[in-house]
């Protein structure tokens, strides 16, 4: 370095008498090349500095590594969160593992990191709303073992206020929704040529045939679940006692000898309770959207049901198709009161004994989840048609 100073020194010299004694010289060079060779200076001075300061002992040397010789203890955690995918997914093909996946694979199990690979473990959820787009609209959550949620009670109106005088608080209450845990399970036969695929095939499987049945599964509860000794929805989300549903007060029943009118459709929008209507979604079967509904379409009258960007709308509330509501039965509502939780996220395991027999692998998917609806807030509205006997 003290050389290449020495050099640089001389240099600025010369160029210093270049200036003085010759006109016709390139001033926009040397001044290109002043800066150079001044920039080039003060890196090289601040390099003399820190090597002084290091002898010294001023400054802490530290030893930096090459990487070409890390071994696989120092890999950063996304290459230990690829081995372990790898690692996982190999496990369950029965595929073998190289020495860094058994490793990681090791290392995780050891710890308190999940069985199922991150990664795949967020393609199985992002399956699972796009199979069940109405978990979008719900309050999910994923908190391990029993989980209260709060909700709004009693709820008092504002109060206007005399100058100076006593302010009464106000008599609101909050309730809350208790949630448990159900097992919702998937068990799956495949052939033993799931060794042959790729890791990525392999996952893909996995993800399309479990998530997708355990979301189906889960948006049945959230239609048609009771709540006892399984998960509850939008069936229990009426104002009356235990979340029931009555007529004129959030439902409306059309008798199986009347026709579905544009009256009963605009009543029942107006039993929705005030602010609600911001976030709901209307939700049915094809079969009743087709044959109730459908026919009140008219644009030169209103614009009760419309159809735009590929979706229905009924007095400007999307309509969500779902096979989990029988013909004749729909809801209007706003799905975020509805409460899930994920006491614990989708495992999967594999059995070679079980299907030994016939020459198969079992793989076992489940969960466990819970889910209940806000009832008594007028979130939710009903729709009956009585169906002929």
């Amino acid at each position: 370095m003290s050389k290449r100073l020495n050099e640089i020194k001389t240099r600025k010299t010369e160029i210093r008498s270049m200036l003085e004694s010759d006109a016709n010289v390139d001033l926009d060079a040397l001044t290109k090349e002043l800066k150079e060779l001044d920039a080039e200076q003060a890196e090289l001075e601040k390099r003399q500095e820190i090597a002084k300061g290091i002898a010294l002992g001023d400054i802490d040397a530290t030893e930096v590594q090459n990487p070409l010789n890390r071994s696989a203890d120092t890999l950063d955690a996304d290459a230990e969160a690829k081995l372990y995918r790898s690692a996982w997914l190999k496990s369950l093909m029965g595929k073998p593992l190289t020495a860094n996946e058994q490793r990681a694979y090791s290392t995780a199990s050891g710890s308190a990191l999940p069985a199922i690979p991150e990664t795949t473990a967020n393609q199985i959820i992002k399956k699972m709303y796009e199979v069940a787009p109405i978990l979008q609209r719900c309050k999910i959550f994923h908190v391990p073992g029993n989980f209260k949620f709060a909700v709004e009670g009693t709820n008092s109106d504002a109060a206007l206020h005399t100058e100076n005088n006593s302010i009464t608080a106000a008599s609101d209450s909050l309730g809350s929704v208790s949630l448990t845990g159900y097992e919702i399970v998937k068990l799956v036969k495949a052939s033993r040529a799931t060794v042959n695929m790729t890791i990525n095939a392999f996952e893909s499987y996995v993800v399309e045939i479990i998530a997708e049945s355990v979301a189906r599964k889960i948006e049945n509860y959230i239609f048609v679940g009771t709540g006892s000794s399984q998960p509850g929805g939008v069936a229990q989300g009426g104002k009356g006692s235990g979340g029931a549903y009555a007529d004129g007060t959030d439902q409306v029943t059309v008798a199986a000898a009347s026709t579905v009118a544009e009256a009963d459709i605009t009543a029942l929008y107006g039993m929705l309770a005030s602010g609600y209507e911001r976030n709901a979604v209307w939700c049915m079967s094809k079969a009743t959207f087709f044959a109730y509904f459908y026919a009140l379409m008219n644009k030169s009258k209103n614009n009760l049901i419309e159809f735009a960007n590929g979706k229905y709308y009924i007095m400007g509330c999307e309509v969500y198709f779902t096979g989990s509501l029988t013909k004749g039965v729909a809801y209007l509502g706003d799905f975020s009161y509805i409460v899930g939780n994920f006491s614990q996220d989708i495992t999967v395991v594999k059995s070679e004994h079980s299907g030994l027999a016939t020459n198969s692998v079992d793989y076992l998917g489940a969960c466990v989840f819970d889910s209940k609806a806000i009832g008594g807030m007028g979130a939710f509205v009903k729709f009956v048609k009585t169906q002929s006997t």
